[in-house]
């Protein structure tokens, strides 16, 4: 079934790689970039029989305005919106932080209040519809002790918003939920690859590193869920994760 996708942070290539996916499922898909040469270069590495389903967007200033205009004018081209997903930030925490903690502590805060903004103007948008879903995808905070980067912070505060949100939208018909992709071959060397599997099997016996273009497809569950009352879960994507969040 198409649905209607808008898709935030698409300067990361791992939300590009969504983005691609959902494309080859035959989703018309809204990408919101910050830059305008990243959106501009997205667009063009995109095969054209699928251009005609994708629609890039820049903005940089986020405001109640702003994200208004944006999400209203992705739903008049992609005709409404069906699913949020909120791109993941693909941020070090640990890094951020120690390089300076205070605007560690000003970024998270943000980062919070961007994604607030678009959830509140699609859910007003969503309700009166009595349809819709919202997406956080993840990366699981212990494989920072692998190597991996993590965040934490954003990983906690994100669950703790989607099961409230879901509470409250349960009502409206809305699905709110998390995917949390676990350990992944990111094109290591490999050394690399021999090293993370051995750190990583605390996890799992011989894991297997799939890269984030085998993973991402998992999503195709929370976009088109087999069951209408899916809503509050945090679905971890790797054998073996522990379900700390």
């Amino acid at each position: 079934m198409s649905k209607a996708i808008f898709l935030t942070n698409g300067d990361q290539t791992f939300n590009r790689l969504i983005a691609n996916h959902l494309l080859g499922q035959g989703h018309r898909v809204t990408v919101l970039f910050q830059e305008a040469t990243a959106a501009e270069s997205y667009l063009q590495e995109t095969a054209e029989e699928q251009r005609e389903r994708l629609h890039v967007l820049v903005e940089h200033a986020y405001t109640l305005d702003t994200v208004t205009a944006v999400l209203a004018e992705a739903g008049t081209r992609m005709e409404g919106l069906d699913v949020l997903i909120h791109g993941n930030e693909m941020l070090n925490e640990e890094d951020l932080f120690e390089q300076d903690p205070l605007n560690f502590g000003e970024m998270i805060s943000e980062t919070f209040r961007r994604i607030y903004l678009f959830n509140r103007v699609a859910v007003s948008t969503m309700m009166r519809r009595k349809s819709g879903s919202i997406i956080f995808p993840m990366f699981f905070d212990v494989l920072h002790y692998a190597g991996y980067p993590s965040s934490p912070v954003l990983n906690q505060g994100k669950i703790s918003f989607m099961k409230c949100l879901s509470k409250e939208l349960t009502a409206f018909k809305l699905a709110v939920n998390a995917m949390t992709f676990g350990y992944y071959d990111e094109n290591f060397d490999s050394p690399t690859k021999k090293g993370i599997k051995e750190a990583v099997e605390i996890f799992g016996l011989k894991p297997t590193l799939l890269s984030w273009q085998e993973m991402i497809p998992a999503l195709d569950f929370l976009v088109n869920p087999p069951v209408k009352n899916l809503g509050g879960q945090n679905i971890h994507i790797s054998a073996g994760n522990e379900t700390i969040l």
